[in-house]
């Protein structure tokens, strides 16, 4: 009985130490992290914000100064860029793009004021800050409308690792610039141009392409949609929607199962400061670009899968391989030799002679003792 349990705890160490190096935890790295403040020059707008918005005067030089602090206990390497605002897909704005560029602009980007390197790499030690600076230099004449983009700044922490994944951890943080010269009000300009259906994260739909043309961003937007296709309808609403400044981007909205057909949309923007934008547009779907988004839109296998598969097939080997021992010390112990040994072999090998001349005990033995005697 001692033995079956040996043998049976040894196989269920060895399924558990072959199953740990599939699992995979995710923890916080706190030893690694830091923090960002822009320190705000004499021309900030509204001292109260946190980001630059900053009003300045024809071929200036401006300095943006951003402190980043070490708050971690291990040391920390900080990337800073400045970058363009754009409009996300998802409807928001994002700084994070190096090689953004405007949309039919009449005015310079913010990356193309920058004098100078817009990238820069500082490396802190525990309890360290350090202040990067981007040497800004204004437009040659007063504006209508704003420059908009950011400091982005991004920092690697302390990877999850394992045998099979390794998880490369990001903490990116973002202050806004706003350059801006006349108080004229300028209004969005927005505008449809064309759409087309699309599957985004396993759904299906019809992404819309918009756009703005002016020099101004939009915030706190809310969009409501009808689109009908035959007798079929889909209602659609989203509230707090960001549209940067001369930018574009293809606005998805879902539709539950898309068929072939004329699809024709309305779809409108307003926001409490007094902007509002309807649009009506029509579109026809092939069916083979429907058969194209069912494809796309379906989930394809990931690799996971495949170690899930491998985990498996290692629970049923190593299970066979417990049932095998156990079996077999089974069969064993119940003992083939006399008397109910168990299990000994009770084999006798032949004797090596001493001496190659003497005469072997066989079935002559008794002749051989009786040739002796009578010596």
């Amino acid at each position: 009985m001692k033995k079956k349990f040996i043998v049976f705890f040894s196989a269920l160490l060895l399924l558990i130490t072959t199953l740990l190096p599939f699992a995979t935890t995710v923890k916080a790295a706190p030893d690694k992290s830091y923090a960002i403040q822009a320190i705000l020059p004499d021309n900030q707008v509204n001292k109260d914000e946190s980001y630059f918005d900053l009003k300045v005067t024809p071929n200036k030089e401006q300095t943006l100064k951003v402190l980043i602090a070490n708050t971690g206990s291990k040391p920390i390497t900080v990337t800073a860029e400045v970058n363009n605002a754009y409009t996300a897909d998802s409807g928001v704005i994002g700084y994070d793009k190096y090689n953004t560029k405007l949309y039919k602009s009449k005015l310079p980007s913010l990356t193309s004021l920058v004098e100078g390197k817009r990238k820069k790499v500082v490396t802190l030690a525990n309890g360290e800050n350090k202040t990067v600076e981007f040497k800004v230099k204004s437009p040659s004449s007063e504006y209508a409308g704003i420059i908009l983009g950011g400091v982005t700044t991004t920092a690697s922490v302390s990877p999850t690792k394992s045998k099979n994944i390794n998880i490369k951890n990001q903490v990116r943080y973002v202050k806004g610039v706003v350059l801006r010269s006349k108080d004229d009000g300028v209004m969005p300009d927005m505008h449809l141009t064309s759409a087309a259906p699309k599957a985004v994260a396993g759904s299906t739909g019809i992404a819309y392409k918009l756009d703005n043309t002016a020099p101004i961003n939009v915030n706190k937007v809310s969009l409501k949609a009808e689109i009908t296709n035959g007798s079929k309808v889909t209602n659609y609403s989203a509230d707090n929607l960001q549209f940067a400044p001369n930018s574009q981007f293809d606005y998805f909205i879902p539709i539950k199962k898309l068929d072939a057909g004329t699809y024709k949309a309305h779809i409108s923007l307003k926001n409490e400061s007094g902007f509002a934008k309807e649009f009506n547009y029509t579109i026809t779907v092939k069916q083979r670009q429907v058969e194209n988004v069912n494809d796309a839109a379906r989930p394809k296998p990931q690799s996971h899968n495949k170690q899930w598969i491998g985990i498996i097939i290692g629970i049923i080997v190593l299970l066979g391989v417990v049932v095998w021992m156990y079996l077999y010390y089974s069969q064993r112990n119940k003992g083939d030799g006399p008397k109910g040994g168990r299990g000994k072999m009770n084999l006798r090998l032949p004797k090596k002679p001493d001496n190659p001349n003497k005469t072997s005990r066989s079935g002559n033995d008794g002749e051989s003792r009786s040739s002796r005697h009578k010596k």
